[in-house]
C-alpha cells in the first residue's frame, strides 16, 4: 500500500490523483493488516443435555459436526423428521435417541453449572472450582460471574503439532490439513477475546505456553487481541534430555506473557537462570535506604515540606520522632535541642541544605514501628546518617518475604531478615531441573495415580508454580483461571503455593471431557456416546483432572492409599492441602423456563460462584419470598412484595456482599437497590442472566 500511495503522488492530473487516492483509501479500510488468516466455519458444540425440539440443529451422535440437520417435527415412537441444513433436497426420519443438539459458537446459549462432587478440607476457605465443559461456553459463563476480576490466566492450549492432538469442530486436525494454522488461530482468537474481558485491567496478566509450531503466530495474535498490554516471551527448558526433531534436539517451550495496567513480576531469591551451585553468597539482611534525598530534585527548595528536623536521642542512638517543616528563608538551628532531643537536618555532601526522602508524618509512623535507623555522626556536615525501610521492603515484611528477627528497644530499630535468599529479578530464560516435565510432570502424575499412560505431556508442577508465584506473590487472594486445564497442574501448583506462603489464592479450572480417538471408536461400537455416563467416565476431566485435584488435596487416593513422595520443601504428599474443591459440569437451560423462574435451583451454583464460592453451597426452589443461604455472602429477593421483610433480614447479615433482585421493572430494581442496607452490589434477575447470554454472541465478542 505504501508503494501505491507513493505512485499516486506522482500522478500529474490532480483530478485523477484525487479520485484514485479516494478509492485506495476505501480499499485500505477493507484490508486487514498484521496477522492474516482464514475465518473458518464457526465451531459447533454438542449439547447432549438439551432436549431435541423442532427448529433446532442436530447431528447424529456417531457422526461428524459437519453433517448438520434441522429438526422439522417430532413423530410418535421416539422419532423425528429432519432435513439437511446445507439445502440438499429430501427429508429423513431419525431416532431421537441417536440425535444430539448442536449450537454454533456465537449463537445465544444459556449455561448453568450442575454439581458433580465436592471436597472440603479447610473450613472457612473459599472453594476452588473445576468445570467440565467446552471452554468457549465456560468462558461466556465466567464473564457473567467475573468480568474484569481475574488476576492471572495461565493456559496451555494444544500445540498444533500436526499429530492429531486437538479437534476443530469435533474433527481432529493433523499435518495433512492445509488450513490447520488458520483453524488454530480462529480457535484461539475467540477464546483469547473472552479471556481479555475477564482479566483485571489494572493488574491482570495472561500467560500462554506453546512450542515452536505456533509460537510466532501466537505472538502476532496476542499483539492484535492485547494491543495495549506489555508483552514478553520466556523460554523454559522443560526437557533437558531433548527431543530430536531434524537437525537440533529441542529442549524448550515458550511462554508468552501479557501484562495489563501495572501487572508486574515479583522475584524471590531465584532468577530461574543463574546456576544454583554458582550463586554468590549474599547477606540475608536487606539494604536500608538513606533518608537524605540524592540526585535530581534533592535541594531544600525542591520540596519545602521535606526540610524538617529529625529528632534523635543521642544517648540511645535512636530516632524517636520528627519536627515540623522549617519555612524557606529561615535557617536551621543545629545546636538548640527540641524537647531535649537533638535535631538532625538534611545536609548534602557539599555542605548545602537538602531534603529528606519522606515527610515528617510518614517518618513519625516509620519511627514508631522501628523502621528508622540512626547511623554515624558526620562532623563535616554537622549531621547524622539516617536510613529507613523503603516502601518495597515494608511490603516484603507484610508479605512474609522479610521477617522481623529482633527489636532493639534502646536504639528503637528492628532487625529484618529475608526468610529466603534475597530477591532477584526473574530472567527471560528459565533453566531449572525442577521444570523438567518428565520428572516433575509425568513421574509426579504416576505417583499420584499409581499408574502411567493416563495423560500425555503433563506440565512440570514447579514450572507452573514458579509462573504463578512470579505474578501473584504479593497478591495472596488472587483469582487464577486455567481454561485448558488438562491434568489439573494449575490447581496443584496453586495449592502448593498457598501452602508455602499462607496464601488464599483461588483457582478455576476448565477442561473438556475429551476421550481418546481410539477409545471413542471402541465405545461407539458398544453403543456408548458423549452424554452417556459410561462414556463420560473415560474423559480427561472425569478420569484425570478431578481425581488428581482430589487426591493431592486429601493426600490419598479414593482407596485410602497415601500418596508417596515429598515436595521440594520436604512436605509429604500424603499430608495433602487445606483447600476446598467443587466439581461442576456445564449444562444448558431453556431461556423461557429461566424467565418464568422455573429454573431458580439450576442457576443457584452460578450465584454462589459470583459471591466468591464461599461457604457450603445450599439449594432452594424458587417458590419462596427470598433466599439467604446461611454460609454464603449473597441473598436473593424472589417476590417484590416481600421487599420490606427482605430488607430487615439483610440488616442482620452484614456479611452479604451481593444481592439478586427478581423483578421485571428496571425502575423498581433501582429503587430497591438504593434502599438496601450496607449498599451491597446488586444484580437484576433474571434479566441480567438472560441479557448476558443473549448479547454475548460472536459479533459482540
Amino acid at each position: 500500500m505504501a508503494k501505491i500511495e507513493d505512485l499516486i503522488s506522482e500522478i500529474a492530473d490532480a483530478r485523477l490523483r484525487d479520485e484514485i487516492a479516494r478509492e485506495v483509501a476505501a480499499l485500505k479500510k477493507q484490508k486487514k493488516f498484521g496477522l492474516v488468516f482464514e475465518e473458518h466455519i464457526p465451531e459447533m458444540a454438542q449439547l447432549p443435555g438439551l432436549p431435541v425440539k423442532p427448529g433446532l440443529r442436530v447431528v447424529n451422535r456417531s457422526g461428524s459436526n459437519r453433517d448438520v440437520f434441522l429438526v422439522e417435527v417430532l413423530l410418535s415412537g421416539g422419532k423425528a423428521r429432519v432435513r439437511r441444513e446445507n439445502g440438499e433436497a429430501g427429508e429423513e426420519v431419525a431416532e431421537v435417541k441417536d440425535l444430539v443438539v448442536v449450537k454454533r459458537f456465537g449463537e445465544p446459549v444459556y449455561p448453568t453449572l450442575s454439581p458433580v462432587a465436592r471436597l472440603t478440607c479447610a473450613e472457612g476457605k473459599p472453594y476452588h472450582t473445576i468445570i467440565n465443559a467446552d471452554n468457549f461456553h465456560a468462558l461466556q459463563l465466567l464473564l457473567y460471574c467475573y468480568a474484569g476480576q481475574v488476576d492471572v490466566i495461565y493456559i496451555h492450549p494444544p500445540y498444533n503439532t500436526g499429530a492429531r492432538d486437538w479437534k476443530y469442530n469435533n474433527d481432529y486436525v493433523d499435518a495433512s490439513d492445509q488450513w490447520r494454522h488458520s483453524k488454530w488461530l480462529c480457535f484461539m482468537k475467540k477464546r483469547l477475546a473472552l479471556a481479555r474481558r475477564l482479566l483485571r485491567p489494572d493488574v491482570g496478566a495472561l500467560v500462554v505456553t506453546v512450542d515452536e509450531h505456533e509460537v510466532h503466530h501466537l505472538g502476532v495474535l496476542l499483539e492484535e487481541v492485547f494491543p495495549d498490554a506489555y508483552r514478553q516471551m520466556v523460554t523454559i527448558v522443560v526437557n533437558p534430555k531433548g527431543v530430536t526433531q531434524g537437525r537440533f534436539s529441542r529442549v524448550e517451550e515458550y511462554a508468552h506473557f501479557c501484562f495489563l495496567g501495572q501487572a508486574a513480576v515479583v522475584g524471590r531469591g531465584d532468577d530461574l537462570l543463574t546456576p544454583e551451585s554458582d550463586e554468590e553468597s549474599e547477606s540475608d539482611a536487606p539494604r536500608w535506604k538513606g533518608l537524605l534525598r540524592s540526585g535530581e530534585g534533592a535541594r531544600r527548595e525542591d520540596r519545602r515540606d521535606m526540610f524538617y528536623p529529625v529528632l534523635v536521642d543521642e544517648n540511645r542512638k535512636a530516632v524517636v520522632g520528627a519536627g515540623e517543616p522549617l519555612p524557606l528563608g529561615r535557617e536551621p538551628d543545629f545546636d538548640t535541642k527540641i524537647n531535649g532531643l537533638t535535631p538532625v537536618w538534611p545536609v548534602r555532601s557539599d555542605g548545602s541544605l537538602g531534603r529528606w526522602g519522606v515527610g515528617p508524618e510518614a517518618l513519625r509512623g516509620l519511627a514508631s514501628r522501628g523502621y528508622v535507623s540512626l547511623g554515624r555522626y558526620d562532623p563535616f556536615r554537622n549531621t547524622w546518617g539516617i536510613s529507613y525501610l523503603s516502601k518495597k521492603l515494608q511490603n516484603q515484611v507484610a508479605a512474609g518475604v522479610l521477617e522481623v528477627a529482633s527489636y532493639d528497644e534502646t536504639r528503637n530499630v528492628v532487625d529484618v531478615r529475608y526468610t529466603q535468599t534475597p530477591e532477584r529479578q526473574v530472567k527471560t530464560v528459565w533453566h531449572r531441573t525442577t521444570h523438567d516435565a518428565g520428572a516433575y510432570g509425568s513421574d509426579l502424575l504416576k505417583a499420584v495415580f499409581g499408574q502411567t499412560g493416563l495423560f500425555s505431556f503433563p506440565k512440570s508442577l514447579h514450572a507452573v508454580k514458579d509462573t504463578l508465584a512470579a505474578l501473584s506473590r504479593e497478591r495472596r487472594e488472587a483469582l487464577i483461571l486455567d481454561f485448558f486445564a488438562g491434568s489439573g497442574t494449575t490447581y496443584h501448583a496453586t495449592a502448593l503455593l498457598n501452602a508455602e506462603d499462607g496464601g488464599n489464592r483461588r483457582c478455576i479450572l476448565v477442561t473438556n471431557n475429551e476421550v481418546s480417538d481410539k477409545l471413542v471408536k471402541d465405545l461407539n461400537a458398544e453403543g456408548l456416546f458423549p452424554g452417556d455416563a459410561k462414556f463420560e467416565k473415560h474423559g480427561i476431566c472425569e478420569s484425570v483432572t478431578w481425581p488428581r485435584c482430589k487426591y493431592v488435596t486429601q493426600g490419598q487416593r479414593d482407596d485410602g492409599t497415601p500418596l508417596p513422595g515429598t515436595y521440594l520443601d520436604g512436605r509429604e504428599m500424603k499430608q495433602g492441602f487445606e483447600e476446598n474443591l467443587e466439581y461442576f459440569r456445564l449444562d444448558f437451560l431453556d431461556p423461557h423456563e429461566v424467565a418464568y423462574g422455573e429454573r431458580f435451583e439450576a442457576i443457584l451454583p452460578i450465584l454462589w460462584l459470583m459471591a466468591g464460592a464461599e461457604g457450603e453451597r445450599e439449594t432452594a426452589r424458587g417458590y419462596g419470598k427470598s433466599f439467604l443461604p446461611r454460609n454464603s455472602p449473597y441473598a436473593v429477593l424472589l417476590k417484590e412484595a416481600a421487599f420490606a421483610e427482605f430488607r430487615g433480614a439483610l440488616a442482620k447479615r452484614p456479611d452479604i456482599k451481593l444481592v439478586f433482585l427478581v423483578t421485571d421493572s428496571e425502575e423498581a430494581f433501582r429503587e430497591m437497590s438504593a434502599d438496601l442496607p450496607g449498599q451491597p452490589e446488586t444484580r437484576m434477575l433474571y434479566k441480567s442472566y438472560l441479557d448476558n447470554f443473549r448479547i454475548n454472541t460472536e459479533k459482540n465478542l
